[in-house]
């Protein structure tokens, strides 16, 4: 089967070896990482650390409209797009998968392509509303900078003002290496001077807290030229470095 570990996760929920066999083939051909879930009693186990961008889920039966519904209230999973193929002989729980809030649902047979261009429209559509709203993610990290929010995994924590600023820096040139000057220009305030010492010491509180909070180092520390975000480890909503929170004995 065709891999693609770097690309957005897609969950495919079934008891069905041939459905999941079938469809996580033509995913991982069109781009996407993908996983296996037999539904809710192994669905959190298996995404526990990993942001799930959207489920296609096997609606052989009514029943899966719970579930369905279960997804969108849970904080972790309520913003994942969630394609539902509807076997014939389960047609009637149409109207629950709807109300569950399925976001397309599909009858079976159906034409891959037709779901494939429904998973980018609500992927494109996801990625537009966090473009409005300013936020600003990092697998499951994210600030908004309107509200003066940090989450992790939706779950908001405390910064001090300029550990957020330099969280929203960091995030927001996530692809390069921030010298400290860079840093200074963006998160403390003008005509004052800081002495690029001060940075390290604010850069190791913030990765501090963020260690406490998640349990990753989120901070890549370049040698002579500054620091940058650290990349995910690929599938996951979080860096590979992974730190004991009892050991907190850090350097900038």
């Amino acid at each position: 089967m065709p891999t693609a570990e770097n690309g957005p996760l897609i969950v495919v929920s079934s008891r069905d070896a041939g459905f999941s066999l079938t469809h996580r083939h033509i995913l991982a051909a069109a781009g996407y990482s993908t996983d296996l879930s037999l539904g809710a009693e192994d669905f959190a186990s298996i995404t526990v650390g990993r942001s799930v961008e959207a489920v296609l889920l096997d609606a052989a039966d009514a029943g899966v409209a719970g579930f369905c519904q279960g997804l969108k209230q849970d904080t972790s999973t309520r913003s994942a797009a969630i394609i539902a193929l509807l076997r014939a002989k389960a047609a009637v729980a149409l109207p629950a998968l709807i109300r569950a809030g399925a976001d397309d649902v599909f009858v079976c047979p159906v034409e891959p392509q037709r779901y494939l261009d429904a998973l980018k429209h609500h992927l494109s559509a996801l990625d537009d509303t966090r473009a409005r709203t300013g936020l600003l993610h990092a697998g499951g990290l994210a600030v908004d900078p309107q509200s003066h929010r940090a989450t992790w995994r939706g779950e908001q924590f405390h910064l001090g003002l300029l550990e957020f600023r330099l969280l929203g820096t960091l995030i927001g040139g996530a692809h390069k290496v921030h010298t400290r000057r860079e840093l200074i220009e963006q998160a403390w305030p003008r005509g004052i001077f800081v002495d690029p010492r001060t940075v390290n010491v604010h850069v190791a509180r913030l990765r501090k807290a963020l260690i406490t909070t998640t349990g990753y180092d989120w901070i890549r520390t370049v040698r002579g030229v500054g620091y940058g975000l650290a990349p995910l480890a690929p599938g996951f909503d979080h860096p590979s470095d992974y730190h004991p929170l009892t050991d907190l004995r850090l350097e900038a």
